[in-house]
């Protein structure tokens, strides 16, 4: 389906291969779990090309029947235009990393305004505050579904949501990244892949459909990071080792 460059630590790119079937495995589990197609139906567009989160605003979308809403580049920290935007545009589904999302929050709170005709909205890319989430969840409507996601470019983009009606306090320090989508298992391992006990440091290891085939052209780096997995219920299946703790 496509390759999506990323840089290491070492800051020497590395392509990840992506297949369609691990593409078409991420819009049914997004289509289940956020009600594409029923729910929601105008996407708004925020991401750059080179991101993978592009990949899936497209397929979120079109593979759904639904409209995608491109927004320029300039307009993201230009909070009362990309309101503006979305209003005229009429979207009900906007994904967020959480920088973008505090301007626009900042926005709301100074104007008055409200995002109470969003269906859904994702967070994600990066750690979001119980904060930052309490003080957007003031500005969206009752209907307004209010997402965390987490997810890595070699597991198809989203591995993780939490549905953030269930968060506890908004002085926790993050939001939770949740559950695995449809078809994928996650764990936290320690170096030897043995599973750490509740509460315990570990690293988070990523499972299922999603996995991408691994680097193109980098075997070592495959091999390092694509493991066979020690819980598969099936010969062949692998881990990604994501290096989150």
């Amino acid at each position: 389906a496509y390759a999506m460059y990323t840089s290491g630590s070492t800051g020497r790119p590395k392509g990840t291969m992506v297949s369609h079937g691990a593409l078409a495995n991420a819009f049914f589990a997004w289509e289940e779990a956020y009600g594409l197609g029923t729910a929601v139906h105008a996407h708004l567009q925020m991401a750059s090309i080179s991101f993978d989160v592009f990949s899936g605003d497209l397929v979120r979308a079109l593979c759904s029947g639904g409209r995608l809403v491109l927004v320029p580049q300039e307009l993201l920290f230009n909070p009362a235009e990309l309101y503006t935007l979305m209003r005229r545009t009429q979207v009900d589904c906007a994904e967020f990393v959480p920088a973008v999302l505090r301007e626009l929050t900042g926005h709301l709170r100074e104007t008055r305004q409200s995002l109470d005709f969003l269906a859904l909205l994702i967070v994600g890319s990066d750690t979001w505050s119980g904060a930052d989430y309490a003080a957007i969840r003031e500005r969206c409507g009752e209907r307004t579904r209010i997402v965390n996601s987490y997810g890595v470019s070699e597991a198809t983009i989203d591995s993780a949501f939490w549905e953030c009606s269930s968060l506890i306090s908004p002085t926790d320090s993050s939001v939770p990244i949740g559950r695995p989508f449809a078809n994928t298992q996650l764990w936290v391992l320690d170096a030897n892949l043995q599973l750490v006990p509740i509460g315990a440091p570990g690293e988070l290891c990523v499972a299922g459909a999603g996995l991408a085939r691994g680097y193109l052209s980098r075997p070592d780096l495959t091999a390092d990071r694509f493991v066979p997995n020690p819980y598969a219920t099936r010969p062949g299946e692998r881990l990604y080792r994501t290096g989150d703790l």
